[in-house]
């Protein structure tokens, strides 16, 4: 019985049965062919089969969840430095979205958004939802209402802050609850959340795990498929190695096992360059492709405060372009051009954008400007290289990729 179970478990959710185990999933059945009064383990394999709400029983049951609040608190202390260092920074003006996936009971997305009003966003700047295939635990997610268990390891001055105590329960507070929301689904299923804005941030802790290989896949493309350029994705310590380096990059922060997009347009320029400048002894930093240009190397000394404004509008256009959201984005830096006709890293970005919409003609003059501001601005002059490679320029093409590599060299020697 439990070798079919573990078939269907392993064809329609994508499960794998030896992570579940033999012992695990009779105990799952048994308590199943209880709560649906049949003693028969065959009516109930064809119960199983039949009803989607038979399934989503049994693998809720099979799923133990074991959560609290802060769990492994490594993702929390991250995200938190995230969202003062880099989001606020930034002034976005569209709200922090978050997915917590699976929820369970809400401990996580509701951990989620106390660090985020710990950072100092409020609940309307930030949108948190919770999923999970089980629609009794998103039932209890929805009440908010938890035992001391669920606290375990927390400060009671932090619970005291954002939970109310009525009778033998701790209930959250609705300043916190109105920017959390629960919805019913799986990501095994390829079009879930089909159509809706990216996610900023990804929880999809302990998941992956309990998948087949072939489903681990496609739920990690379902996962970049749903997370923005440069997004964060945290996931249990188990789970690094499902990730490919090629999409995602590992953060460095003790315990957070959590990782970053590799973005849109720096991905495609990665895979150009890649082509262009084949990897022989080292290649270059991720970093040093498409968005971001040597600023971080050449840093002025002391900026004024309208440098740091214009740093800021930089970073906020880079964060549209990660999104999709080019005409924005191009926008945007056109903006700060009229502000600034000698800022090299608007013209390298609004290039990159322009070359991602297929404006080579303007993008070619957004990079030849950029070189002429900074002429070690490699990813002006590898994108410049690309586009005289595109229109057949071949000459022209060699002599700026010979550029790159010199400017790739001097920069590892600083």
């Amino acid at each position: 019985m439990t070798t079919h179970l573990g078939k269907l478990l392993e064809e329609i959710a994508g499960m794998n049965p030896s992570v579940v185990g033999d012992r695990n999933l009779a105990r799952a059945v048994r308590e199943r062919m209880s709560a649906c009064k049949l003693a028969d383990e065959e009516e109930y394999l064809e119960r199983a089969r039949s009803s989607s709400r038979e399934m989503e029983a049994l693998i809720e049951a099979v799923v133990v969840p074991e959560t609290s609040f802060f769990r492994d608190k490594g993702p929390f202390t991250f995200l938190g430095k995230y969202v003062h260092d880099e989001w606020v920074p930034a002034r976005v003006t569209a709200p922090l979205r978050v997915l917590s996936a699976p929820c369970s009971s809400g401990e996580e997305p509701y951990s989620i958004a106390i660090v985020l009003q710990e950072a100092g966003l409020k609940s309307d700047e930030y949108e948190i939802e919770g999923m999970d295939i089980s629609r009794a635990l998103l039932h209890k997610a929805e009440r908010a209402a938890y035992t001391q268990h669920s606290f375990r390891g927390v400060p009671e001055s932090l619970r005291d802050r954002y939970f109310l105590p009525v009778e033998h329960e701790y209930v959250l507070r609705d300043a916190v609850r109105h920017g959390v929301r629960f919805i019913h689904g799986n990501l095994m299923d390829e079009n879930v959340l089909a159509g809706r804005r990216p996610y900023d941030v990804m929880f999809c802790r302990n998941l992956l795990i309990y998948f087949s290989a072939e489903a681990r896949s496609r739920v990690v493309k379902t996962i970049e498929r749903l997370l923005a350029g440069n997004g964060l994705l945290f996931v249990g310590h188990a789970e690094t190695s499902s990730l490919p380096a090629s999409k995602f990059e590992p953060l460095h922060h003790r315990g957070a096992f959590g990782f970053r997009k590799v973005k849109p347009v720096a991905a495609a320029a990665a895979s150009a360059v890649e082509k262009v400048f084949p990897r022989t002894v080292s290649s270059p930093p991720r970093v040093r492709t498409s968005l971001k240009t040597l600023q971080d190397v050449k840093q002025p000394p002391a900026p004024s405060p309208g440098i740091l404004k214009t740093g800021h509008s930089l970073e906020a256009a880079r964060r549209l372009a990660d999104q999709g959201r080019l005409q924005e984005a191009a926008a945007m830096c056109e903006q700060l051009l009229l502000d600034d006709k000698a800022n090299g890293n608007a013209y390298c970005l609004l290039g990159t954008v322009l070359h991602g919409m297929g404006n080579l003609e303007r993008a070619e003059k957004c990079f030849s400007r950029a070189i002429y501001l900074d002429e070690r601005c490699y990813d002006a002059v590898v994108h410049l290289s690309l586009i005289k490679e595109h229109r057949g320029d071949s000459e022209g093409a060699e002599v700026l990729r010979r550029r790159a590599a010199r400017i790739q060299t001097q920069t590892r020697n600083l």
